[in-house]
């Protein structure tokens, strides 16, 4: 029986940054995807409108796009109403695997996102969380292998995204920092296992699997 996936994430930038190949490798298991988007920005609007162009035409079939449109940085402050907001477009006549932000992540509006989503924990049938830049502590045990195509396609939609035109303090470096940092997932697949059949790799945290 085919289900839905829900990918809750904090910023429109972290679809790109942490789950693309989980969605491009696993998305005709499901009946619809639907990408649930906390905050938006004006810079990553349009961006992310192009990203959505370079999926699979029967991804972007599938696709069901929501932004809650709470301002980045104050998700905690809104905790109540985003949960509110995100329990309304569960569906529950139907099965559904999750994936967010770890809780041991060290950005806060991804802590929130992870807080409201696991009041789910019960209900789907996957709950993973997903590796981000302000990881910490993320002990991955589910890798999620990408083609050289499949990377180009995903480094291509993050190297769109312009530091100096978001929401960060610093505005030091790049999204991600290097070539290594972009296939950080293929440094712990190297440290773990023998066999290494990808170039390229995502890392996950497995909460349940049903």
């Amino acid at each position: 029986m085919k289900k839905d996936l829900i990918v809750y994430i904090a910023h429109i930038d972290d679809f790109e940054c942490a789950c693309y190949g989980y969605v491009l490798n696993h998305y005709k298991e499901y009946n619809k995807i639907k990408i649930i988007t906390a905050t938006t920005w004006p810079a990553k609007v349009k961006v992310w409108e192009e990203n959505k162009l370079d999926f699979p035409q029967d991804l972007q079939n599938k696709l069901v796009d929501i932004n809650l449109e709470y301002e980045a940085r104050t998700l905690w402050k809104n905790l109540d109403d985003m949960k509110d907001d995100f329990y309304k477009l569960m569906d529950f006549s139907t099965r559904f695997d999750i994936l967010t932000h770890d809780k041991e992540d060290c950005h806060t509006d991804h802590t929130a996102c992870f807080t409201v989503a696991k009041g789910m924990f019960k209900y789907c049938n996957r709950f993973l969380t997903i590796y981000s830049p302000s990881s910490a502590g993320l002990k991955p045990n589910f890798f999620v292998g990408m083609t050289s195509e499949q990377y180009a396609i995903k480094k291509k939609a993050l190297d769109k995204y312009d530091i100096q035109k978001e929401q960060s303090y610093t505005k030091l470096g790049y999204y991600l920092q290097s070539e290594e940092h972009y296939n950080i997932g293929r440094a712990h697949v190297l440290e773990n296992y023998v066999f290494d059949d990808y170039p390229y790799y995502e890392i996950y945290k497995i909460q349940k699997w049903l």
